[in-house]
């Protein structure tokens, strides 16, 4: 069986061009067109692959105009699971447009901003330099750190009489020795927790209502 031919330089350059920006499936589209006018050697979608792994190179979006919805929870410094959250929701998915391509979905980064002028809590608890990393508006992204410094959905509780705070219930059950169901419901009936004599509090924060932002109303 011969041997694929070896890539050029040439193809592995056109190929660090286009990793980030584009969808897999586009890079492949992109790739033939071009090396069909360049006369490179046919290459099929695992060697493409191979290749890119050999390269180091991610062969996802992450910079350019769309994200994949890893690309974009790496920008945030968050779990993919959040941004899959968020897509669950109508209204949410409504305004970010996902697009699938095989089975990895993509969001037009101009939709990241309209997401944050329209519903800007949804980004609440990022800072602004991960905020700025993903809707590339810096004065965006410094208006939502500013107005939602905290998720939308605050977890955290804290025990009164020492003051220290818990990322969430299971957190500070954890630390105890007791059950999470023993603290939440010491919590929802507002008494202390009989087994230790401590009382806890939910620091959880309702859904801020919108808040202005500037630019609204420009073209996202």
């Amino acid at each position: 069986m011969s041997r694929a031919p070896l890539w050029s330089r040439e193809e592995k350059d056109f190929l660090e061009r286009l990793v980030g920006d584009v969808p897999f499936v586009e890079l492949l589209q992109a790739l033939r067109k071009e090396g069909k006018r360049r006369k490179w050697p046919p290459r099929t979608d695992k060697a493409v692959a191979v290749k890119l792994a050999d390269l180091g190179l991610r062969a996802s979006a992450r910079q350019g105009a769309l994200l994949t919805t890893g690309g974009a929870a790496e920008l945030l410094g968050c779990p993919a699971a959040r941004i899959d959250g968020w897509l669950r929701r109508k209204r949410i998915r409504t305004i970010l447009e996902p697009r699938w391509v095989g089975a990895v979905r993509y969001i037009e980064r101009s939709a990241w901003r309209r997401l944050a002028r329209e519903r800007p809590q949804i980004l609440g608890g990022f800072t602004a330099d991960a905020l700025f990393l993903l809707l590339e508006d810096r004065d965006l992204a410094e208006a939502v750190a500013a107005a939602y410094p905290r998720p939308i959905h605050d977890w955290r509780v804290r025990c009164v009489e020492t003051g220290r705070i818990y990322s969430s219930c299971g957190a500070a059950a954890e630390a105890h020795h007791v059950s999470q169901a023993c603290i939440s419901l010491a919590i929802r009936q507002r008494r202390p927790v009989a087994a230790l004599g401590l009382t806890f509090e939910a620091l959880r924060h309702a859904a801020h209502p919108p808040q202005p932002l500037p630019f609204r109303n420009r073209a996202a």
